[in-house]
């Protein structure tokens, strides 16, 4: 097998995008995801693509069509390749309305393929559990699973970073009410590869870091509001911050990193003596 180049690709989550006008807990959604597209024009344009994964619009679910038009304007702005998934507050109906029937894969959801330097880099569309978008937990569908098993098998050559919307490991907090509710079996598919190097997942509102089954797994705070973690699973979430975070992804033959650019911080900044 050829070594593969320096694989770089930014992952940016939970847009929460509304309406003209609006915003959500306060915050302008749509300013932040314009700082965020100029921080990656800025500090990672050698980035190969971008992917966001998932919470586009902030209750797409509802029929807003006006946060997915927003989106396309702005990610017209990046200059380089976007590729995109969705999540629980999304509608996929219509996210592909906006965005295009060719966005859904054979499976009927929003799961692609990018082979980029040596690697493939999946997107696994895991809003596909009965009443998903009200409920918020997510599921991969069983014609997914098989999807997937089929597209590591074309990759066995090659190390593998699989993006996802729903957190698939436990992180013991409450959010684990809203997980994916059939990690187990992702976790099983993915073993049967041996050099999946990540799994990377948004949603939870917060970065954390795991292994589980013998697998790495990631979650990024995203772009909206941050969280408190409460390790209590009964406590309430009990602050919410300001921070908009993306993850930065790279990638050869012998190392996978994921490093965590706070594009916007809600803390005080410091002066450098």
């Amino acid at each position: 097998m050829t070594a593969p180049e320096r694989l770089k690709f930014i992952v940016l989550s939970d847009l929460h995008l509304v309406g003209e006008d609006e915003t959500s807990k306060g915050l302008d959604t749509f300013v932040r995801l314009e700082k965020g597209i100029a921080a990656i024009n800025a500090r990672h344009a050698d980035a190969d693509f971008v992917v966001l994964a998932g919470d586009l619009a902030d209750l797409g679910f509802r029929g807003e069509e006006a946060p997915y038009h927003r989106l396309k304007a702005a990610v017209s702005a990046l200059t380089v390749p976007c590729h995109i998934t969705i999540g629980n507050h999304d509608s996929r109906d219509l996210y592909v309305k906006v965005f295009g029937e060719t966005e859904r894969a054979g499976t009927g959801y929003i799961d692609k393929v990018i082979d980029a330097k040596g690697y493939r880099v999946i997107l696994l569309d895991s809003v596909t559990a009965p009443g998903a978008e009200h409920s918020h937990g997510g599921q991969l569908a069983p014609s997914q699973l098989d999807w997937l098993a089929q597209r590591l098998d074309e990759a066995a050559d090659r190390p593998v970073v699989v993006v996802l919307h729903h957190h698939a490991n436990p992180l013991l907090t409450k959010v684990d009410r809203i997980i994916l509710e059939n990690g187990k079996a992702l976790a099983d598919v993915l073993n049967r590869h041996g050099d999946v190097r990540q799994v990377i997942a948004g949603h939870v509102h917060y970065t954390s870091t795991a292994i589980w089954h013998g697998l790495p797994f990631t979650t990024l705070a995203g772009g909206h509001y941050n969280v408190t973690v409460p390790l209590d699973p009964e406590a309430a979430i009990d602050q919410l911050w300001g921070p908009a975070q993306m993850a930065v992804v790279l990638g050869d033959a012998d190392l996978t990193l994921v490093h965590f650019d706070n594009y916007l911080d809600g803390n005080i900044v410091l002066e450098n003596a």
